[in-house]
This record gives C-alpha cells, sequence and structure tokens, in this order.
C-alpha cells in the first residue's frame, strides 16, 4: 500500500478520489472473519495487567520490550504516528501474510509531497525467532477486544522462508 500512495494516489485529483470512493462504497459488504469488539472494561483490564505484570500469556514479554512503546499497552497507537494495532484490519486479516512480513521486514508509512515525515518500523525477523513472532501476533490478536485466529510457528516459518528466497 505504501507503494500506491507514494506513486499514485497522492497525486490523484479530488474527483478521482470520490470516483473511487463510490466504487468501493458500492461493493457489497463482506461478513469478516475475524472481529473486533471495543470494550473499555475488556481493554482497561489488560493495560492494567500489562502494567502491573500479571498477565502471563505467551507474547506478552515480547509485546512489552519490542511494541508497547509505539503502539501502547492500550493498542491504541499515537494518532499520525503510530498506528493502532485495537481494531487495526491488518491485524484481524484472516491472512496473516501482511502482519508477518510488517515484523519480519519493519515497514513504514507512506511518504508524501505535502506529509509529514514518515516513522519507520524496525525489521524483527533478526531479532525473534518464529515462534517468538507467532506468540506477539496472536497475543496482539487477541487483546483490547480483538478476536482473530492465532499465529503458528509453522505460519511464521513458512512466510520467512518465502521472504527469503
Amino acid at each position: 500500500m505504501v507503494q500506491v500512495v507514494e506513486d499514485s494516489t497522492q497525486y490523484m485529483t479530488d474527483n478521482d478520489l470520490a470516483a473511487i470512493a463510490r466504487y468501493l462504497k458500492d461493493l457489497p459488504a463482506q461478513k469478516p472473519a475475524s472481529a473486533y469488539e471495543p470494550r473499555s472494561g475488556v481493554a482497561r483490564m489488560s493495560v492494567q495487567a500489562l502494567r502491573t505484570g500479571a498477565m502471563e500469556r505467551p507474547g506478552t514479554g515480547i509485546f512489552l520490550s519490542f511494541c508497547a512503546k509505539c503502539h501502547g499497552p492500550d493498542g491504541m497507537g499515537k494518532p499520525n504516528k503510530y498506528p493502532r494495532l485495537a481494531g487495526n484490519p491488518t491485524v484481524l486479516a484472516p491472512d496473516v501474510t501482511s502482519l508477518v512480513r510488517l515484523v519480519v521486514e519493519g515497514g513504514g508509512a507512506p511518504r508524501t509531497e505535502r506529509g509529514p515525515q514518515p516513522e519507520k518500523m524496525p525489521a524483527f525477523g533478526p531479532k525473534l525467532t518464529s515462534e517468538e513472532i507467532a506468540h506477539v501476533l496472536t497475543f496482539v490478536r487477541s487483546m483490547w477486544g480483538n478476536e482473530a485466529a492465532p499465529v503458528t510457528s509453522r505460519d511464521v516459518a513458512s512466510l520467512r522462508d518465502g521472504i527469503h528466497k
């Protein structure tokens, strides 16, 4: 998507963008394979458990060490700087390819002519094993009201093999 914005959509006219929006709104709705239901009580308990160390789930320590500084213990990120993880469509997608690639290879927001300097997410592939990546992604996909299928270390290892070919 970064390439699409950098090389294409940022240069479109308002009429072009409105036409694309009309087209997308006319597409039939699809039933999502995963869900996000913001539940403030659950989110508060999750954040409190993270802060006090009371949460003992695979991926918790990795999230706190590598992710929480930017994305926040509440998964809400920082507007216009770091994306939220709570309710994020990429986090909730049934196909975890993009999510795994983002963690393994890193990524960033698109650079635009009038926008701020985009932040970059570092590549964690060299630092984390496939099992650790699977744990942290499963953790994120099940926190703050997120409800998505777990990610397996086999999924991650298979995608990593494809990335490095």
